[in-house]
């Protein structure tokens, strides 16, 4: 977690949660970094190694903490996360953990523990999961992280690759480390220090590049510096320093929102039928691949790095496939989408009220969330839906999860939907990044959205990816999402027809 949690904390916007202290034990390293966001003071990473006794066996326990402070159209978030491994004193791994508060009072639990050559694990604070990961022996721990340039001694020229678990994805991926020629570098304005530059890069995870990390390593081959993109946010600084800098309260690194909107040449119509964008993705190896293609949204004419994003909305069903299957993962309750929940199961049938028609009822449910869910806020991260029924906060996120599971739970397949959607902010036109829910009804998948509660969705939503979530606990789906935005899009509108004012009308021809 230490160096290789850039990619997806964006979407761990939450307060931060109280964790059990750490177990008792000899304290053998303890290192506080300050965090700077886009160059403002914005939180810190702090990681603690301690020497304890479990099962009779002497183990390293390390846990590594990241606590962010930002500012998200204009609220207050927090980014926090605590990571964890168990080592034996010859460095393998033995366990791992991780605590992510995902809504306020909600936390998602994972521990794992090795066996047998694969990591067990188990899920907590939700259904029940514990799921096997193949696991090699020479997955580094975060205390060797923390000492890996000094065991090996590293020099300029040097290249190797080890592996880390990163249990944001539940998998183990391999980092390959260059270091560089040493060079002369300023910290935050300081005196100029020799330091030994290394460029560290993950693998790719499902087909998505992540950026790397650029390390500086002082003349015992400490990390006291390091520099990584946060897609989203901007840049994070991490720099060594003391407990009391460390903790120091800042200004942060201003409103992250805006780096999070593509300006549009032009402004479209509320609602629209149909609306053509010429897309590019320069930083992307297959710009055509990576939005969806469905009954809705085609892709055309592809250049290069652009292509053609033909949208087209379908405000009602017309499929003649009544007896078209769909698979089970879209009816079934999961740990975001849990539609077996008693209080989900209550707000469906208050909701559908004596309505028998699935489309219908999938629109009422719409329509009840848009007009019962609180002001929005952003301090929530992923809440499930159970959490969202209770508490009624939260984004388009916890929109989109609420009334997919009241779907579910009145037996209207669903899925939820994420890409961008148009908003005029600041009075100009963007597209900002949403997500919405989709439905089964008559053989097709009919899109939603219940953050604005309209009975169907125009050309103005741009599908990336669709999940049902089924058997997930991480935040995977949303990697194509990740995709996206590193490769630093630019949309342009090149055509709008047939603009339909009526918020639940009929598709125009």
């Amino acid at each position: 977690m230490r160096r290789h949690f850039s990619f997806l904390f964006v979407l761990l916007l939450v307060a931060r949660p109280v964790f059990a202290a750490d177990p008792p034990g000899k304290v053998v390293l303890e290192t506080w970094e300050a965090a700077y966001l886009n160059g403002g003071k914005a939180g810190f990473v702090h990681t603690l190694v301690r020497a304890i006794e479990k099962d009779g066996q002497k183990l390293l326990h390390t846990t590594a903490e990241l606590d962010l402070t930002v500012k998200r159209f204009n609220d207050t978030a927090r980014i926090y996360m605590e990571s964890g491994t168990d080592e034996t004193e010859d460095g393998k791994v033995t366990g791992v953990s991780m605590r992510q508060l995902i809504a306020k009072g909600q936390e998602l639990v994972l521990t794992g523990t090795v066996e047998d050559g694969q990591l067990h694990v188990k899920l907590q604070g939700g259904p029940p999961m514990d799921k096997k990961i193949r696991w090699s022996p020479q997955v580094v721990g975060l205390y060797r992280e923390q000492i890996l340039y000094q065991d090996k001694k590293v020099k300029p020229g040097d290249q190797f690759s080890y592996l880390h678990y990163e249990p944001l994805v539940n998998a183990v991926l391999s980092i390959k480390v260059e270091v560089k020629d040493s060079e002369e570098v300023s910290i935050r304005g300081g005196a100029k220090q020799r330091l030994l530059p290394v460029e560290a890069t993950p693998e790719p995870i499902a087909g998505v590049q992540l950026p790397g990390t650029k390390l500086w390593l002082d003349k015992d081959l400490n990390v006291i510096r390091s520099l990584m993109q946060m897609e989203g946010m901007g840049e994070l600084e991490l720099v060594r320093t003391t407990k009391a800098v460390a903790l120091k309260k800042g200004q942060g690194g201003g409103d992250i929102s805006e780096r999070q909107l593509i300006y549009l040449n032009k402004a479209i119509p509320r609602n629209p039928d149909q609306v053509v964008y010429r897309i590019t993705l320069a930083e992307d190896k297959d710009p055509a691949t990576s939005f969806a293609r469905d009954d809705r949204q085609q892709v055309k004419n592809a250049q290069g790095k652009s292509f053609e994003l033909h949208v087209q909305s379908i405000r009602r069903p017309e499929s003649s496939k009544k007896d078209a299957k769909v698979a089970d993962e879209f009816l079934k309750s999961n740990y975001f989408i849990n539609c077996d929940d008693e209080k989900v199961q209550e707000l469906a049938r208050e909701a559908v009220g004596g309505e028998k028609d699935s489309w219908r009822q999938a629109q009422r449910i719409e329509r009840w969330v848009r007009d019962h869910m609180k002001i929005q806020n952003y301090s929530e991260a992923m809440a499930t839906a159970d959490h969202v029924a209770r508490s009624l906060e939260g984004d388009c996120t916890e929109y989109a999860m609420l009334a997919a599971a009241m779907c579910r739970a009145v037996h209207v397949p669903s899925r939820t939907a994420v890409g961008l959607i148009y908003a005029v902010m600041g009075g100009r036109p963007t597209l900002a990044y949403h997500m919405w829910t989709e439905v089964w009804v008559n053989g097709q998948w009919l899109a939603l959205d219940a953050t604005l509660g309209r009975g169907s969705v125009g050309a103005d939503h741009l599908k990336i990816t669709d999940h049902s979530w089924d058997g997930v606990q991480s935040v995977v789906p949303l990697l194509p999402v990740t995709r996206v935005i590193l490769g630093k899009p630019e949309v342009k509108v090149l055509r709008i027809t047939e603009v339909n004012e009526s918020s639940a009308g009929t598709r125009n021809r």
